[in-house]
């Protein structure tokens, strides 16, 4: 298991020995990942076609825009239309959504970090299998490691909590394990989420914990922010200027400040549930090859549709109600199959961690945090993410 944050004791889980949470244990590497090339290099490479569709400017003119996916990761990409229409220009990504491309690198605004790539030729590929091109977790980590850590720390909580985790577990293990937490920023590979889950309840486990949980959240935040001045200082020996930690420590320190007034010792395994719960609903705000085609349906009350499912894309409909809703219907309808009845105010304790855990609604948030634990989920949230993007970083 990865060491997170130097404040958060390692807490080794024993392997799970059940069948019922299987993990894929192969990982796949050295696919295209745009960041190890540099602006205006041209590339030849084989990619899986994530999304695609025709944009339009304001005057008029129209081009393609793309996410592709390798074994490495994700980046866009875009074609510029000198002849013919949008419709012939996209058949070739759309006949088999895999495409040998020769592409320049482009960064746009200059020094920014933002790379993308400028198709200029293009060609359907026919004998490469698509899920070989999905995103996949680190060589040097294993899925079954956090899965272990996952289960082991579900196994710790309380009734009714563990009773509640494992419904949700249990009803959507194929896809809670396979999908992605995001597109490009953090954990953006197949078994994302989670590993993004596994390593935020690991640290609010070990924040809870500790003597002094409010002194633990903010070594971690002091951590983050020691890096963050690490990579300030190196800036002129980068390549990029993208920090992992920008626009991080505001909001984090609004969290400390919030639970020294608040004034409460979180409740653990409350918190645990809500980690659990919190991107879950990402199992229907993405979509991608392996998907279970029937998660719709089984969670709504709604008529089976026919999906094209391609590389890790954000489902249409998904993105229409987005993962933190979906992540209430998961929590209602478990207490439902289980036949739980719960206080009230424990009923929209468990909503509110779920629709409040951005922290800020212009970040995406329902509504902004109000209770102890959900201040900790927020910074929990924040801090995992970043620190996987810095980590990240660092490999490059």
């Amino acid at each position: 298991m990865i060491r997170l944050f130097k404040a958060i004791p390692e807490q080794q889980m024993p392997p799970y020995l059940g069948d019922e949470f299987v993990v894929d244990v192969s990982n796949a590497s050295g696919g295209f990942l745009i960041e190890r090339h540099v602006p205006g290099e041209q590339i030849e490479e084989t990619l899986l076609v994530a999304s695609a569709e025709i944009r339009t400017s304001q005057t008029g003119r129209e081009w393609l825009q793309f996410t592709f996916n390798s074994s490495s990761g994700s980046c866009k990409g875009k074609q510029w239309l000198n002849q013919g229409t949008a419709e012939e220009a996209m058949r070739p990504y759309l006949e088999t959504r895999i495409v040998h491309v020769t592409a320049k690198v482009e960064e746009y605004p200059v020094d920014s970090g933002n790379k993308s790539l400028t198709v200029q030729r293009v060609k359907a590929v026919h004998d490469v299998a698509g899920t070989t091109l999905l995103p996949q977790m680190p060589i040097e980590e294993s899925a079954s490691d956090y899965r272990d850590q996952l289960i082991g720390l579900v196994e710790q909580m309380q009734q009714p909590y563990r009773q509640i985790a494992l419904r949700c577990l249990n009803t959507y293990w194929d896809d809670f394990s396979t999908r992605p937490a995001a597109l490009f920023h953090h954990h953006a590979y197949i078994g994302g989420l989670m590993k993004h889950t596994a390593c935020m309840m690991t640290i609010a486990a070990g924040i809870c914990q500790s003597e002094r949980p409010y002194l633990t959240l903010l070594q971690c935040i002091q951590e983050a922010e020691a890096d963050h001045k690490n990579d300030l200082f190196q800036a002129p020996e980068r390549a990029t200027r993208q920090f992992a930690w920008d626009d991080s420590f505001d909001s984090l320190y609004q969290a400390a400040r919030s639970i020294t007034l608040l004034d409460q010792a979180p409740n653990q395994d409350e918190l645990l549930l809500g980690v659990l719960l919190h991107d879950i609903g990402k199992i229907w705000e993405y979509n991608h090859l392996g998907a279970t085609p029937s998660r719709f349906t089984d969670l709504l009350q709604v008529d089976a549709v026919e999906e094209t499912l391609s590389g890790i894309a954000v489902d249409p409909l998904g993105s229409l109600v987005g993962h933190m809703p979906y992540g209430c219907f998961v929590f209602e309808r478990a207490l439902r199959d289980e036949a739980i009845r719960i206080p009230l105010d424990m009923h929209h304790r468990m909503m509110h961690l779920i629709l409040s855990h951005h922290g800020k609604k212009e970040w995406g948030s329902s509504v902004t945090p109000q209770t102890t634990e959900a201040w900790y989920l927020h910074a929990i949230d924040l801090l995992d993410a970043r620190k996987e993007k810095w980590r990240t970083a660092q490999l490059l």
